[in-house]
């Protein structure tokens, strides 16, 4: 374990890192009343913002419930805008001492990494390798453990700035010192950290030939489905005993056959989308019919919507299938 490090909270609450905060969050948000409210009054927001974090907390540490049902159901908890800048201001320093640490075949929440590359790199080790398992955590962000979250990161920092990590931990929990918000910038960093030693932990065994992680969405590959077998219950129980988490049922299959993994299907030679992205696909491009059809859109704009529309699949896609689509108009049964 490498030395922590210092994370004091005069540097968070410095002026000039929340004037940098604010800007960063209200990027894309400017028409919203309450971004439009913090902005009119940019010394004072930083001021308020400023003294808040100075005192080791959150300006209001409440949150805001919704529901989104693209690509699936998920209950979202939006913090106030104010509690947004403090949580850019406060990842400004902690995110690079996450990101010298996470390995680098972690995907999620990192700088000139993300979703395509992921696939990318998990399709590489498609043909390298023979057998892959594929596992996913079950209800992952309301069941991490606090206790073991704030023991995580005082291995990492130390000094003031731990009493504003807590205050995060604490603003939300789904039961007594458990869970993480989605939706909240510092949570995804915290999550996406918090599997750190499990990446690590599986790269150790000996049945480990290749790991791919996106947050909670792990790919690993090994020489037979029997070896994997027996990784998989070592890293169920070590999910178990070490983070308090558990598994969902574990796929573990040929490499030919194909897995899939971040909403496609990714074969050594191929990537097609997965059933929920070509539901998605398919609604999108009845709609743009519709519209259409009812001269609501022009032919420039019917390209524009269609190409909007195309990237739902992407990086994966399958012509045959999507040429039936735009040929016959009718959506056809998959």
């Amino acid at each position: 374990m490498g030395k922590t490090v210092p994370l004091p909270l005069q540097h968070i609450a410095s002026w000039h890192n929340v004037a940098w905060a604010l800007q960063r969050a209200a990027r894309g948000k400017r028409h919203r009343s309450e971004v439009r409210a913090a902005l009119a009054k940019p010394e004072q927001t930083i001021e308020t913002i400023a003294k808040s974090l100075s005192e080791g907390r959150l300006p209001q540490g409440q949150w805001r419930e919704f529901t989104i049902y693209d690509p699936k159901q998920r209950l979202i908890h939006a913090a106030p805008f104010v509690d947004r800048v403090a949580h850019h201001a406060l990842m400004r320093s902690v995110e690079p001492v996450f990101e010298r640490v996470l390995l680098p075949s972690v995907y999620a929440c990192r700088v000139n990494k993300g979703v395509h590359k992921a696939i990318d790199d998990a399709q590489a080790k498609m043909r390298r390798y023979s057998w892959v398992m594929h596992m996913d955590i079950r209800h992952y962000f309301p069941n991490i453990d606090h206790h073991r979250l704030r023991a995580q990161l005082r291995r990492r920092f130390r000094g003031s700035g731990l009493q504003l990590l807590d205050a995060v931990i604490d603003s939300y929990q789904t039961a007594p010192h458990k869970g993480l918000p989605i939706g909240a910038l510092s949570s995804q960093h915290y999550a996406n950290h918090y599997l750190n030693d499990a990446d690590r932990w599986l790269l150790a065994q000996r049945e480990t030939r290749a790991h791919c992680r996106y947050m909670d969405d792990f790919l690993v590959w090994g020489d037979s489905a029997q070896a994997l077998r027996c990784l998989r219950d070592r890293f169920t129980h070590y999910l178990g005993d070490g983070l308090k988490l558990t598994v969902k049922p574990v796929l573990i299959q040929r490499c030919e056959v194909g897995i899939g993994f971040c909403g496609v299907r990714i074969k050594p030679h191929c990537i097609t989308p997965s059933q929920r992205r070509r539901r998605r696909y398919r609604t999108a491009l009845e709609l743009i019919h519709k519209e259409y059809d009812k001269n609501r859109l022009d032919g420039l704009q019917l390209q524009r919507r269609y190409d909007a529309t195309k990237t739902i699949l992407l990086p994966a896609d399958d012509m045959p299938w999507r040429k039936h689509c735009l040929g016959y108009g009718a959506v056809p049964d998959v």
